[in-house]
């Protein structure tokens, strides 16, 4: 009923400011017509498929910093919900949980989408991609980052976990990081956690690759591992050309 009103306002509004000079009259109605679309537009986001799903629980708000990935700020993200994309949704990736939190416009409590009718996403310009895993080569089901995206695919799982401690009588917890990377080659996964599985991915310009990493200065420690993996992922594709 609410849609029928707001496209009938908008409809005699376009109509009457069709073909006429620009008055004080005509300013109010063409006003009046903006307000409408927006109305109409909100009424439309609101009733997306993208807002359905059960309400997201906050974790304890004892346990330090945050399980979200990034900032604990809602971002305007991208999401292909159910095959459709969406622009400008507001929500959070909750790294403990592998799962999203998503803000309605209209307010009220967080909404939590089902994994499995989402393909991807972009929040905070970091790709995601949601993988249906392989348990026997110790792959999760889940939200990967994509690191590198050509033939082949550097991904990262991200991981937070709850390290909890009661020795001092009292509660205590925080979030440690426990990143995963994985890449992605003629359909098999390897999972990289050292510089040697990392080379061992690529048997065959392991030697070319190594004098690029030590000339390019890249380290496989926490501060430069994503970067040696981005990267020796990329020249390795280079080499094939």
């Amino acid at each position: 009923m609410r849609y029928s009103l707001v496209l009938f306002l908008i409809g005699w509004l376009t109509t009457q400011a069709t073909g006429q000079t620009l008055t004080p009259d005509s300013s109010f109605r063409q006003l009046a017509r903006n307000q409408a679309v927006r109305a109409y537009e909100q009424d439309l986001r609101e009733q997306a498929h993208v807002y359905e799903g059960n309400e997201y629980i906050a974790h304890d708000h004892r346990i330090k910093i945050h399980p979200f990935f990034g900032v604990d700020s809602l971002l305007s993200c991208t999401i292909i919900y159910r095959g459709v994309q969406y622009s400008d949704i507001k929500m959070l990736y909750d790294v403990v949980r592998d799962q999203l939190a998503i803000q309605p416009p209209g307010g009220g409590f967080r909404l939590r989408p089902r994994n499995d009718y989402i393909a991807s996403f972009i929040i905070g310009g970091h790709p995601f991609m949601r993988i249906v895993g392989d348990s026997a080569a110790g792959v999760p089901t889940g939200f990967y980052e994509i690191l590198h995206n050509g033939r082949l695919k550097a991904l990262a799982r991200r991981v937070k976990v709850v390290h909890e401690d009661i020795s001092s009588g009292k509660y205590q917890a925080e979030y440690l990081v426990k990143d995963r990377f994985f890449i992605l080659k003629e359909g098999v996964y390897y999972e990289v956690k050292s510089k040697r599985s990392l080379l061992n991915v690529f048997p065959e310009q392991a030697k070319l690759l190594r004098k690029f990493m030590r000339s390019n200065g890249l380290k496989f420690n926490d501060e430069k591992r994503e970067e040696a993996i981005s990267q020796v992922t990329n020249r390795y594709e280079d080499l094939l050309k």
